[in-house]
């Protein structure tokens, strides 16, 4: 698979998630849910392509810059659809949990160059703790992500290993039902994401179609879509 076939497939599974969101309510459960499922393998393949890009850009700060831009631009149709409102911050869009991860991995690379190991982990780390406190879309996970794809670029198995670790984890709601002390585990369906590693694993490394038309259509699509799904909402 190209670059550009996984970033189709993310965006198409992105779009099938969002319109279980914002129409879950007039969908039998069964069908909300298959979305929500298929959603989950969209955001481990744009940090996987995220990582991958920062191989390829010629310009890794404007790179950065466009995916600043990108989160900005994003969050009024974000607010709007997600959250109800024009603005708020309770939650902010995923463009800044991608921004933020970019970020983390050049500092880390920056660090570890000069042979600053601890000083590369903490930059890791800092940017896993700013998109929780600023509470972006899939916060620390995707900084997670988008960190192992870097780190493990040229292995397969420890790539897989350490996707299928982070979403098990993720995945995991453990409680204690009231009154009765016992605990109960289950794993929801985030743990569905860790299918996105058949076609990351399928990648040859190519662009395929891919050129900078298309690249600004895909990051077009985020904040357009989402203001169409809220345009329709109002209507149905």
């Amino acid at each position: 698979m190209t670059s550009f076939t996984i970033k189709l497939f993310a965006v198409i599974a992105m779009l099938i998630d969002h319109i279980g969101v914002a129409f879950g309510h007039l969908m039998p459960y069964s069908v909300f849910l298959l979305c929500r499922i298929v959603g989950r393998l969209a955001m481990p393949l744009f940090c996987f392509m995220i990582a991958e890009g920062l191989f390829h850009t010629r310009n890794a700060r404007r790179y950065l810059l466009r995916l600043a831009i990108f989160a900005l631009v994003s969050e009024v149709p974000f607010d709007l659809l997600f959250m109800g409102d024009l603005l708020e911050f309770r939650m902010q869009n995923v463009g800044f949990t991608l921004f933020l991860g970019l970020l983390g991995i050049l500092l880390f690379d920056s660090f570890a160059a000069q042979g600053r190991k601890w000083a590369a982990l903490a930059a890791i780390l800092a940017a896993g703790a700013a998109s929780y406190f600023v509470r972006s879309d899939f916060s620390v996970y995707g900084v997670y992500f988008i960190f192992i794809f870097y780190y493990f670029r040229n292995n397969h198995r420890g790539r897989t290993v350490a996707l299928a670790a982070g979403v098990l984890l993720s995945a995991i709601n453990l409680w204690m039902a009231p009154g009765t002390g016992d605990w109960h585990f289950e794993l929801d369906y985030s743990a569905a994401a860790v299918l996105a590693a058949i076609p990351i694993g399928l990648y040859n490394g190519e662009k395929g179609r891919e050129n900078r038309h298309t690249r600004a259509a895909f990051y077009a699509f985020y904040p357009a879509h989402l203001l169409f799904l809220y345009a329709l909402k109002l209507v149905v």
